[in-house]
């Protein structure tokens, strides 16, 4: 039956897709034995954040590094005390300014994008880190991810994890998190990357422009990292991923599930806009694969499949995602994580989903 046959296909490929990603993340590696301190430029777009300013600030001059290094703060048109924070702090900490975006600056899709391009043309260093504004990054961050731009390592992509409470919301992202984390690190230790995440990504300044920076980016609501990264990577470069528990940095979970249902929708909003037509078929299938997991138990219900057609890809994707979530989970020191993962993988279909279709079809998302 040809029905049977497709969703077979689109469960055989979602299962060899995270055990290729599990045999990447045995791959990857964490912080080596480097004496390498080239100079640092970390870059902070910031946009209302007076909740998260100060904290990620405080850590960030804790950077135990070495080297040169210095913090550009950028704000955004904030409208909230973001910038007398900025400001206050800067005059206590020589190596960190500030700069502002006008506030009759006009609006685009990714104003984020514009704010680091902003922070970027003062930089005077000649690596361009990048930090969301809701980060705590830990003392050696700076340092273990720095320490790889060693021979011609041009892109270095850290990971990152969710702090936040023991709520169902909390623990979702948390896991959540460490999914796309790992699959971050697979695909540049498979030397395919496929996701990245401006939260903890380096780059070589003038790698950035001779690819253009996001001149051509600006028109989507995201790809400040991985659309970048994927620009960059058809340079003769080099690139890694730095999968060391000490660097990973913490970032602020949301706290609705409507949020998290946006800030979802503005990530897959550029789902159809990669440059390369078999990865967004790729991407096609992935998301057909959930749509079945959705659908399946109402087509049972109605009589129109066997329930064994559900539950067996069910219990494919559980088995998978245990493996490889197990394995990340035990490289990244977060293993209890998974204690959370029946109940990640019954919301996870539906979130996915819809914040795929929202993202897709709606375009009243912004940076918020």
């Amino acid at each position: 039956m040809l029905s049977l046959v497709v969703i077979t296909v689109l469960c055989a490929i979602y299962a060899l897709t995270m055990l290729y990603f599990t045999l990447g993340i045995l791959r990857s590696q964490g912080a080596k034995d480097s004496q390498a301190t080239p100079s640092v430029s970390v870059v902070v777009p910031l946009h209302n954040e007076e909740n998260y300013a100060l904290n990620t600030l405080k850590a960030l001059s804790q950077q135990d590094y070495s080297g040169k290094w210095e913090v550009i703060c950028v704000n955004d048109r904030s409208t909230d005390n973001t910038l007398n924070i900025l400001n206050d702090f800067a005059t206590q900490h020589s190596n960190f300014n500030v700069l502002s975006v006008p506030m009759d600056a006009p609006d685009l899709p990714s104003p984020k994008k514009r704010a680091l391009e902003t922070g970027f043309a003062i930089a005077k260093h000649e690596i361009l880190m990048t930090m969301d504004a809701d980060c705590i990054p830990p003392p050696g961050w700076l340092r273990l991810m720095a320490s790889r731009f060693e021979n011609n390592i041009a892109i270095v992509q850290g990971p990152k994890k969710n702090f936040g409470s023991n709520s169902i919301l909390h623990s979702y992202q948390k896991l959540d998190t460490l999914g796309f984390t790992l699959i971050e690190a697979a695909g540049f230790s498979n030397k395919m990357p496929m996701v990245a995440s401006a939260a903890a990504l380096a780059y070589r300044k003038d790698l950035f422009y001779k690819v253009g920076g996001f001149s051509d980016l600006m028109q989507y609501m995201s790809g400040d990292d991985d659309m970048l990264v994927h620009k960059m990577i058809k340079e003769p470069v080099d690139y890694c991923y730095n999968l060391e528990p000490d660097a990973a940095v913490a970032t602020a979970p949301v706290d609705s599930w409507k949020a998290l249902l946006n800030q979802r929708a503005r990530w897959s909003s550029n789902g159809t806009k990669y440059g390369n037509p078999a990865y967004t078929l790729f991407l096609t299938l992935i998301f057909c694969f959930y749509c079945w997991l959705l659908v399946g138990p109402f087509f049972s219900l109605a009589g129109l499949t066997p329930w064994s057609w559900w539950m067996g890809s069910f219990i494919v994707k559980f088995a998978v995602d245990a493996i490889m979530l197990g394995i990340g989970g035990w490289r990244l020191k977060c293993f209890k994580l998974l204690l959370w993962l029946p109940v990640v993988e019954i919301i996870q279909v539906p979130l996915i989903v819809f914040s795929v279709l929202k993202g897709l079809f709606f375009k009243n998302l912004r940076w918020e």
